[in-house]
């Protein structure tokens, strides 16, 4: 059966297809994606230094987890590394930013399910123009390309990528409020489009509330090296399959619902480290072939995983 046409707004499908990079998620100053500073006037502050750079690695487990219909098991462990720039340009701020990641996949399909798919390499490329209006309010843009494929697939058939923007307000020293909006385009799928909710709330005391990409996010500050923070957002990744797969060249699509307690410790302002553990809901593999036809849809029970990583600025 031909998958339905998708080119209405769907807050839920796009996250890591189009918000995963070092650029966005782990940008110099606050961002459109996932604000670190409370103030808008923090946004393109300068501080004398021509070019910040930052590099990030982390780490993610996913433990194994049967399908709902007892017919396999995925368990997967992902490596991740990126190095950002950020720089002034005009009245604004300029980040660029690069980040490479391997996922090894255990997928057990009992009967010889056929759609297997083992080592997947995702590279993405992207960059964020950070603009101010005033003291109270700034714009943002950018574009973003990135290619996602199974070990022995096509590079060329796995980039993807799309563009974004949106704006920005400081409603009073306790809550920012904005929105933007983005283009994307998607492996054997319709073209998206998904709103880029903007949120944060100082409540007080050391607690925050603010979006995290497409979900949410509950931050308590103990000191200022230290902090915590339940979060929960959804999750969807695409990538291209090898031509030895039963689904021959075509695409399978990864989505689900982590919900995850996070320590983080920065002894300054120039390290930051983290770690996490939780518990994935609502997952789901669907499967493409070349004509973008879904041709299998299989749904994960709940699985555990845990995470590790740090920044470094420089």
């Amino acid at each position: 059966m031909n998958r339905p046409n998708r080119t209405l707004i769907q807050p839920f499908t796009a996250v890591l297809a189009i918000l995963s990079s070092p650029l966005i998620a782990q940008s110099e100053n606050s961002d459109p994606v996932e604000s670190e500073e409370s103030s808008v006037t923090t946004l393109v502050d300068r501080n004398g230094k021509d070019i910040h750079w930052s590099s990030t690695a982390s780490t993610t487990y996913f433990n194994e987890t049967d399908f709902d219909d007892n017919t396999g098991s995925l368990e997967s462990w992902s490596t991740k590394a990126g190095i950002a720039a950020a720089m002034d340009l005009g009245e604004g701020r300029l980040n660029i930013g690069f980040d490479a990641e391997q996922i090894s996949y255990d997928f057990t399909a009992m009967g010889g399910g056929g759609s297997s798919f083992d080592d997947v390499t995702t590279l993405s490329v992207s960059s964020t123009y950070f603009g101010r209006i005033d003291d109270n309010s700034s714009w943002f843009a950018g574009a973003t390309a990135r290619a996602s494929y199974e070990s022995g697939a096509s590079f060329d058939d796995s980039i993807a990528g799309g563009a974004f923007g949106g704006y920005r307000h400081k409603v009073s020293d306790k809550l920012d409020l904005g929105l933007g909006i983005g283009v994307f385009s998607r492996l054997e799928d319709d073209i998206l489009i998904v709103p880029i909710p903007q949120i944060r709330y100082d409540m007080g005391n050391g607690w925050t509330l603010e979006n995290e990409r497409i979900g949410i996010k509950l931050n308590y500050k103990m000191n200022d090296s230290v902090s915590m923070a339940l979060t929960g957002e959804y999750k969807s990744r695409s990538f291209r399959l090898d031509d030895s797969n039963a689904v021959s060249a075509g695409a399978t699509s990864e989505s689900k619902l982590p919900v995850s307690f996070s320590v983080q410790y920065a002894p300054n302002n120039k390290v930051n480290l983290h770690g996490r553990i939780g518990a994935a809901f609502g997952g789901e593999l669907e499967f493409f072939n070349a004509a973008g036809t879904s041709v299998s849809t299989r749904d994960l029970e709940t699985s555990v995983f845990f995470g590790f990583g740090g920044s470094i600025r420089f």
